[in-house]
């Protein structure tokens, strides 16, 4: 047959399919513009040049790009599928007619082949025209949300975009395999009359039903009992997995259930409203459970990661200034019997050959390891090689003096006393305490002032205890009693702020002073540490916003595409509802009511998954920064409402659609 008219036949097809054809090619092009800002910031001279890190903290960016490249990839292929499938459906009765009018197989694949040729070149042109004009806006929001200074200049990845253009064309190529077999399988007749085969009654699949509750139960239970930060890890993928096959077993069955509990219910159900609801609302949930299921696991997805990026934003200063409370610190082992006199000394030098000015200086001594809490919360020696993360503390122990020295009190301890403080226990005075199997008795609750700006920010994911003890001797024998120390050793802190007109050239002299002193320290500049923070937690933040837009968008597609299929069956229950008496807008009420109950339901699910998760997900982000309860609830509330009002203005845009489907006309 002439190539000419199968082309034309092409361009015909799309031109008919175009309110379907329409909407895929522009979620396709952006789910490709997507993935070409990310390839293309990995290989940004901005970013990495010549595989040196152009700021500090660039790996970090380039690792979790990475990571949400094939987060975006895996997306990619199954919402390009998905597309494609409903795509399809449109095409089915075209794709009939061709055969009755005697096109070969061949012919017809030939004008699938030339279809898909343009949905995808046009696809793939549009994303990788848009990426690389957006590329260079979003280097410029990453910079901003890093703490960096703003680039001039244009950079275009040529490794980035034939990754692109190679990995979408397979992408497309794997959908065009799919219909071509699919149109080779089915019968031309059975393709035209695919929409007119008549439908029984769908019933209650109980051991989906059965799954469904189970798992939910499960899910929810594990999300709601976690109460620990190292427990929240694993339990977190546990219940997310639970959740999500609960979310499209119970959408699949639970929903005929319910609705065939209605339908027994006799008195409800023989009012006409109800009997007309219930009757349509049961075939509806049989053609769209696993949709709407869709649509609810991708909207929990958008709040999940909006309000984790939120709060890494929101918390991102408290979290810095928490972790470190003067802007140079100064850490070291106090192995060489070196006065705290003497490390005041040596900062001091330092600082003045520096030319630099400090204030708020202070300087704490103190003993530090790792512990176990036993279940009768008896502190014990750490067992090398363990990992029960869920017992482990970090234990700094003190001597009266030193106590009483840096908190200005003067507390007094006699024989086998201690005084106590514990992240992870309640105190009582008076109460006895095993520790490494000696008995001591608490005199007193203390607060973690005394020490609480030296703690270690790489140990924040274990509950600290503190313990002073009565003198020096007491605390040797008390130590003598752990010969399988872990990590314990006396160590030193001398921290202090310096103005903000401090150089990093004033701090790298400082450093070197401090290096040559006669005794290892390390030197710590929160500044240097604010840029390695923002780098990390920033390029989380940046590709989670990216993720929760591409989630968003294929939400938007389904609900057309959900829209326009309601739309279709639609307009022959309108038509049917007429002919049985209802008034036109007694049929355009009962259809109204029971789309919008359809289509509301997988975002109210997804509400309730967030805030039943809200607990094990705010434990979780504990393990890498500090997360106020406030805030993030906070973050919840204000990011699902948002959520909302973007579903229901997408809702109301993709509804005018729908009604000029159903009533030729807007309602």
């Amino acid at each position: 047959m002439n190539h000419n008219l199968l082309g034309n036949l092409a361009l015909t097809g799309l031109k008919n399919n175009k309110k379907a054809v329409l909407p895929y090619i522009l979620a396709s092009a952006f789910t490709v513009m997507v993935m070409h800002i990310l390839l293309s910031l990995i290989d940004s001279k901005y970013i990495m040049r010549d595989g040196v890190a152009v700021f500090k903290g660039a790996n970090n960016i380039v690792m979790f790009v990475s990571i949400g490249s094939i987060v975006v990839g895996i997306f990619a292929v199954i919402f390009l599928f998905y597309g494609n499938q409903f795509v399809m459906k449109g095409y089915k009765k075209e794709i009939g007619l061709y055969g009755v009018l005697g096109l070969s197989r061949k012919n017809v694949s030939t004008v699938m082949a030339l279809e898909s040729l343009i949905i995808s070149t046009s696809s793939i042109v549009l994303g990788v025209v848009a990426g690389a004009f957006m590329n260079k806006l979003m280097v410029l929001w990453l910079y901003r949300i890093i703490k960096q200074p703003f680039v001039s200049g244009m950079d275009f990845s040529l490794r980035g975009t034939m990754f692109t253009v190679i990995f979408f064309a397979i992408v497309f190529g794997i959908c065009l395999i799919h219909n071509l077999l699919t149109i080779r399988l089915g019968n031309p007749i059975e393709l035209l009359k695919s929409d007119n085969i008549g439908e029984k009654e769908p019933k209650v699949k109980y051991i989906l039903l059965i799954i469904g509750t189970i798992t939910l139960l499960l899910g929810y239970m594990i999300a709601l009992s976690t109460d620990n930060t190292f427990v929240a890890l694993g339990n977190l993928f546990k219940a997310m997995i639970l959740v999500t096959i609960a979310t499209y077993a119970l959408f699949i069955a639970g929903s005929i259930f319910v609705l065939k509990l209605l339908k027994r219910n006799k008195k409800y159900y023989y009012q006409t409203k109800h009997f007309i609801s219930v009757s349509n609302l049961m075939y509806r949930m049989k053609h769209n459970a696993a949709g709407l299921a869709s649509i609810c696991i991708l909207s929990t997805g958008v709040i999940l990661l909006l309000v984790c990026s939120t709060a890494l934003f929101m918390l991102g200063e408290q979290n810095i200034n928490s972790m470190f409370r003067r802007d140079v610190v100064l850490h070291a082992m106090n192995d060489e019997g070196v006065t705290l006199d003497e490390y005041d000394a040596v900062v001091t030098k330092a600082v003045k050959e520096a030319g630099i000015s400090d204030s708020d200086r202070i300087v704490r001594k103190y003993y530090m390891d790792i512990c176990n809490v036993s279940a009768d919360g008896s502190i014990e020696c750490y067992t090398k090689g363990s990992y029960d993360f869920t017992s482990m503390r970090v234990l700094y122990v003190l001597t009266l003096d030193e106590y009483n020295l840096y908190t200005g009190q003067k507390e007094t301890l006699d024989a086998g006393e201690i005084l106590r403080y514990s992240a992870g226990a309640k105190v009582k005075a008076g109460e006895n305490l095993n520790i490494y199997g000696s008995d001591y008795k608490i005199k007193k609750k203390i607060s973690s002032k005394c020490l609480e700006e030296v703690f270690d920010p790489s140990m924040s994911l274990f509950d600290e205890e503190i313990i002073v003890i009565a003198d020096n001797a007491e605390k040797e024998k008390l130590l003598s009693q752990n010969p399988e120390s872990f990590v314990g050793f006396d160590q030193v802190y001398v921290g202090f702020n310096v103005s903000k007109e401090t150089s990093y050239e004033q701090i790298g002299i400082l450093k070197d002073t401090i290096i040559k002193a006669p005794f290892e320290a390390s030197v710590t500049y929160k500044e240097d540490e604010r840029s390695t923070f923002y780098s990390i937690y920033g390029g989380i933040f940046f590709v989670g916003i990216f993720l929760a837009a591409l989630f968003l968008i294929a939400t938007v597609m389904i609900i057309f595409y959900k829209q326009m299929s309601e739309g279709f069956e639609d307009k022959k229950r309108f038509e049917i509802l007429s002919n049985a008496g209802l008034s036109e807008r007694e049929a355009k009420g009962v259809i109204k009511s029971q789309v919008m109950l359809m289509f509301f339901l997988p975002v109210a699910t997804a509400i309730i998954h967030m805030i039943v998760a809200s607990k094990i997900i705010r434990l979780f982000l504990g393990m890498i920064l500090y997360v106020d309860t406030l805030t993030f609830n906070l973050a919840i509330i204000v990011v699902s409402l948002i959520f909302l009002g973007v579903y229901t203005l997408v809702y109301n845009i993709t509804s005018k659609q729908y009604y000029n489907i159903v009533y030729g006309k807007e309602a």
